[in-house]
Parts: C-alpha cells; structure tokens; sequence
C-alpha cells in the first residue's frame, strides 16, 4: 500500500487554519481529524500517526473543553461525538457481516467483529476519558470506559442474542452428545457474554446460563425416565448417572464462571438422583432390594458433587 499523503500535510493545513479558527474550533477539527485517522489505521491504512506533540494538543484540548463554563454544553457535545462515532463504526462494520450468519459461522463473526471493535474504540478512547472525571458521574450516565460495550450489546446483542445463544446452544448439545465442537469459539462467546454484561447492561451470561440449566435438566430427566427406568436395574442406573456426572464436569472447563459447574451438576443431581433416584429406589423395594445392592445405593444416594468420579464408561 502506498502511504496516504493527504494526511502528512494535515498539520500545516491545521497550522495554516489555526488564525482563523477559534480555539473550541480547533479542537472540534482535532478530534475529528482523530476519529478519521482511527478508521482508517483500523481498516489496514497506512496513514502518519499523531506526533507527541499533537496528542498533547488534542488532550490538553478535550480537558479545556470540560473546565469550560459556556452557555454551549462541550461536555455533552463530546460524549455524543463519541457515541456516535462509536454507533457508525458498529453500523458500517459489524452488523454488514452479521447479516444473514447463523450457527457456528454468527458465533465466530461475532466474536472476531467485537475484538475488532473493542480495538477501535481503546484506541481513540483516550482522547474522551476526561469526561468520566468531569460530566459522566454527574449525570450518571454510563461511563465513556463502558460506552463500547453498552453500544456493542445495545445495536448488536440486543438485537442477535436470540439466534447467538440458540447457536451457543446447539454447540453445547453437540458437545455433550460427543460430536466434535469447536470448544475455544464456545468458551470465547461465553466470555462474550460477561464482558457485555457488566457495568448495568443486560447480563447475558446470567440469561445463557439460565436456559442452559433448564436445558440440561429437561435433557436429563427424560434421558433417565424414559430411557433408562425401564429396561436397567437399579444398581446400572445409579453408575450411568455418576458416568453422565463425569461427563458434565470434564466439560464443564468451557464455562468462564466455576458457579456454573456447580449449579449444573446441582441440577444433574437433584433431576436424576433426589427425584427420580427415589422413584428407583421405591420400585426397587417393591420388588425387594437384593442385599449385595444396599451399599451400591447408599453410596450413590448421598453422592458429592466435589468427590472423586470414576472414568470408566458404565455398560450401555
């Protein structure tokens, strides 16, 4: 590429236009000569970085904006010409890709399209982060450090989370029923989920965590009941249940919270051994339980979620 030479005169052009301009005009023209730059650097241009001297400039700038009494609201005119600037970049970038992906293929867009983003947006960050000091704590409103990820989740994951977690979903599924998942693109859409979530936007990860439980409990229950009740005996039902506890737990290294495990193994627990281990162990003393099975049943029956499983598969 070659480099862009319009942009190694921007200084005497700004020089130049420096006795005619205000000095709150000369920094409007400052930042937005930033803004551009930043686009251009994040879409693969060569473009003549900013000198010391002008990062200086545009700082000092910004600040005196702030520290400004005026009948014109600075403060409020900046943050907006971050937000925008911040919306425009999702519009023109990120949703275009977005558009008609589904499955594993909107997971890695939308991953890939938010480190790019977030790359963007720290980079001309710096040049607002005053107004967290002067304007955004006083009008409680949300800090110029979070204004990427609440504009990430406000036009993208409010608007896909539907279709991104039935697709997270899915994977989780495929990889329980031991199909082959790209299981980083999964732990990378989980992290996803937390860094949006935070600082009062919607906690996605708590709602993905939600449906994933009810999930996996539905899954469970039926798996045990109507699979398993009526052709095993209780002895070969309690060892598929610790077997499908193994399987949860070496699986469960995909999720960013250990709360998570927890509570699904909690959930396998309760599903297969307090409720319908106890429908077991009635029928089976209905028929009278063999003597050799009572410490089998005892064992299973105050099973530990922390304890140690065994690794060999329980016959089919």
């Amino acid at each position: 590429m070659t480099l862009d030479t319009s942009s190694t005169c921007a200084a005497s052009i700004r020089a130049e236009m420096t006795d005619i301009m205000s000095p709150e005009e000369e920094v409007w023209k400052n930042i937005d000569d930033v803004i551009a730059r930043k686009k251009a650097i994040a879409d693969g241009e060569l473009v003549m970085p900013f000198s010391s001297q002008e990062n200086m400039q545009i700082y000092s700038g910004v600040y005196d904006l702030c520290r400004k009494k005026s009948t014109s609201d600075y403060e409020q005119q900046l943050y907006e010409k971050y937000t925008n600037c911040l919306e425009e970049r999702i519009m023109e970038k990120a949703v275009p890709k977005l558009l008609g992906k589904h499955g594993a293929s909107l997971l890695t867009e939308v991953t890939n399209s938010w480190s790019e983003f977030k790359a963007f947006s720290d980079s001309i960050f710096k040049y607002f982060f005053h107004l967290d000091r002067f304007y955004t704590q006083r009008k409680a409103i949300p800090a110029v450090l979070d204004l990427a990820k609440h504009c990430f989740s406000k036009i993208v994951f409010e608007r896909l989370y539907g279709k991104i977690q039935e697709a997270a979903m899915n994977l989780v599924i495929q990889d329980r029923e031991g199909k082959e998942i790209d299981r980083n693109l999964l732990k990378s859409v989980f992290e996803l989920f937390l860094d949006l979530g935070e600082k009062g936007t919607t906690d996605y990860y708590a709602k993905f965590e939600q449906t994933m439980l009810a999930e996996a409990s539905v899954y469970y229950s039926e798996l045990s009941m109507e699979r398993w009740f009526w052709r095993d005996s209780y002895a070969s039902y309690l060892r598929k249940v610790e077997w499908c506890l193994v399987q949860e737990e070496a699986r469960s290294d995909i999720y960013p919270s250990k709360s998570t495990k927890t509570k699904l193994l909690r959930a396998m627990k309760y599903i297969m051994l307090d409720r319908n281990g106890k429908r077991w162990s009635q029928n089976q003393k209905s028929d009278g339980v063999r003597a050799e099975n009572e410490e089998l049943v005892r064992k299973y029956t105050s099973l530990s979620l922390n304890g140690d499983f065994p690794t060999c598969a329980p016959e089919k």
